[in-house]
């Protein structure tokens, strides 16, 4: 007799050992959304006016636009009918009358499955677009990754969003244990980055779990990385295993046992290391593997990590969220032959956001994505510990040459010639100072200025306003030799938990800045969110429209009340919009008003005015 409980068993199974089933809700027959249930009310589908009640339903908390409803039938017989009309008694019939409901509020990915075994499964895949009349056949005929279907509702920034949520849940709940055996802020990244360097040795991946004491493991993942990065022919190779190393003379390396401060007991080291190694090689290793992702992992995780480590703040360290990497290629306009460069590339965020839009830009050329590795990403960092990090980040994605140095970008800037960069992306410490910001982004502009190149960096609103001599003797230089193309002023609280006022400063090498204007953009509301362990999103899907609107007035250099303004600068001007714009008081309400009394209230409130 037919089962269908077997059919819903596989589509269960394969969710749930997804890597990113953390960042879904899986409901099974009805949800907990009040919106999706009226939705199928009276959607039954027999004859009566009972309700729908789907096999499976999958939401994501991360952007409330999107849902996957999954019906199954336990034959294949009952796959789906001729004309797609018996949605009582077919799987794809039925999972289309559920999607037409679900797309009157909803992005519907509808997915048919049917058969007992694995062997005879079917699968049949639709988009059923919001407010559509009609659906879109997807020729899919197996079940996908999470990841995977991401990519089919072809929305790059929801899918960004949701991976950056799942990774830092995950750093979250690691950091937690690190937490609990005392280890440093500053170290837990290290190892993070070497298990996950290690874990690209097929040997290890498959040995691991049968190393009989810590010292043995901790060897053993040595022997990996010095493989790994032989194999890769990194440069100052030296330098990463002497980070790596320094592992071995940690507690958890070096002792058989360690202290567990929640439970209070002693545990074997053995097997808190073999935990967190399986931990992350089943929830962050596939992760890695996504190139096409262009997500900075180990950024992520460092971030979380000193979260709280105050010390690492202040000494200038603010990396660049994902959604600003990868807008600074559509400012720099990256074309398919661009050599990237970041003269103080951290984990590597800029440079992995140039290698996913180099890719984009060169399609299923295999041949264009191994030029892309070797030979059209370039880097420097001065901190071992970061070099690290970034070299690792990208051999993570395949990146077998790794052009990064290890060094000052002021002292290297004879071997980075040679890559002859034509598009720079920076964002330089900030515990310099503004003046000292500006020199790396007139480093950056000397380095591109053979190849008439274009240069991006963020750097704190300082920079554009200060007024002392020494930033206006770097801003000079610069306008003599360069154009300022633009600023954008960016949100307040981008860099939360960090608070930092930053500004993006664009530059065009080809021509001095006399005689032209430059354009200055009010970017301050991103339509990110700040949300209890989730870090700022786009909760609401609302940046790929405000980032469409802010690249039409960049790239027409348009004036719009309220957002943007044309200026010719001189070194000593204030360079930013807040400066020159008018205020566009048709947006302005009752309501502005109120928001910002009750703002300056608080403000006499916490300064003890009142």
């Amino acid at each position: 007799m037919a089962n269908e409980r077997l059919t819903e068993g596989f589509v269960r199974d394969h969710f749930k050992s997804d890597v990113l089933v953390n960042s879904i809700k899986l409901e099974e027959q009805k949800s907990s959304n009040k919106n999706i249930s009226d939705l199928l009310k009276g959607m039954s589908k027999g004859s009566g006016c009972g309700n729908g009640y789907p096999e499976f339903i999958i939401t994501f908390p991360t952007d409330s636009n999107y849902i996957i409803v999954v019906e199954c039938k336990a034959s294949p017989n009952n796959h789906e009918s001729k004309n797609r009309d018996c949605v009582k008694d077919y799987a794809v019939d039925g999972v289309l009358h559920y999607a037409k409901a679900l797309s009157k509020e909803y992005e519907v990915l509808a997915i048919a499955v049917s058969g007992e075994t694995e062997r005879e499964l079917l699968v049949s895949h639709f988009l059923w677009k919001k407010g559509a009349s009609k659906y879109q056949e997807i020729h899919d005929k197996k079940l996908l990754s999470i990841n995977d279907y991401l990519r089919l509702f072809a929305n790059e920034r929801f899918a960004e969003n949701l991976r950056s949520v799942d990774i830092i849940s995950k750093a979250i709940e690691l950091n937690e244990e690190y937490n609990n055996y005392s280890i440093p802020e500053l170290t837990r990244n290290t190892i993070v980055s070497g298990i996950l360097l290690s874990l690209l040795n097929k040997p290890f991946r498959e040995s691991f779990s049968s190393q009989p004491t810590v010292r043995s493991l901790g060897e053993a993942m040595m022997g990996a990385i010095k493989t790994t990065l032989s194999v890769n022919k990194v440069r100052s190779e030296t330098a990463i295993i002497g980070e790596y190393s320094k592992l071995l003379s940690e507690p958890i390396f070096r002792e058989n046992a360690v202290r567990n401060k929640a439970t209070k007991k002693m545990v074997y080291s053995l097997e808190v290391l073999k935990d967190i190694i399986t931990y992350l090689l089943k929830n962050v290793y596939p992760l890695t593997q996504m190139e096409e992702s262009g997500f900075d992992v180990l950024g992520r995780f460092y971030t979380e990590f000193i979260r709280y480590a105050g010390s690492e703040q202040k000494q200038g360290l603010v990396l660049t969220p994902s959604h600003v990497t990868d807008l600074f290629c559509d400012l720099a306009e990256i074309n398919g032959n661009d050599i990237v460069y970041d003269p103080c590339c951290g984990t590597a965020g800029f440079l992995i956001a140039g290698m996913k839009r180099l890719f984009k830009l060169a399609g299923n050329n295999k041949k264009k994505h191994d030029n892309i590795r070797t030979s059209q990403l370039v880097g420097v960092e001065i901190r071992p510990q970061m070099y690290t990090y970034a070299c690792s980040n990208m051999m993570l994605r395949g990146d077998g040459r790794s052009n990064i140095y290890c060094g000052d970008c002021f002292q290297t800037k004879g071997a980075i010639d040679v890559h002859k960069p034509t598009v720079a992306f920076l964002n330089p410490p900030y515990d310099v100072g503004a003046a000292q910001q500006m020199e790396f982004i007139e480093h950056a502009l000397d380095v591109v200025a053979p190849q008439n190149g274009r240069v991006a960096a963020i750097v704190q609103m300082s920079c554009a306003i200060k007024n002392n001599k020494q930033l206006i003797a770097v801003k000079k230089r610069i306008l003599e030799k360069y154009h300022l193309k633009a600023v954008l002023s960016m949100p307040d609280d981008l860099f939360y938990p960090v608070g930092v006022v930053t500004c993006v400063m664009v530059f065009d090498s080809s021509k001095p800045n006399k005689g032209l204007k430059s354009w200055f953009g009010y970017f301050k509301d991103d339509g990110f969110e700040k949300r209890k362990n989730q870090g700022r999103i786009d909760a609401r899907g609302k940046f790929s429209a405000i980032k469409e609107k802010w690249l039409n007035a960049y790239k027409n250099l348009e004036e719009v009340p309220g957002l943007s303004v044309r200026k010719e600068v001189s070194a000593k001007d204030e360079w930013c919009a807040e400066a020159y714009m008018e205020t566009d008081y048709s947006t302005l309400c009752d309501d502005d008003f109120i928001k910002k009394m009750r703002d300056y209230a608080a403000f006499l409130v916490q300064s003890e005015k009142i």
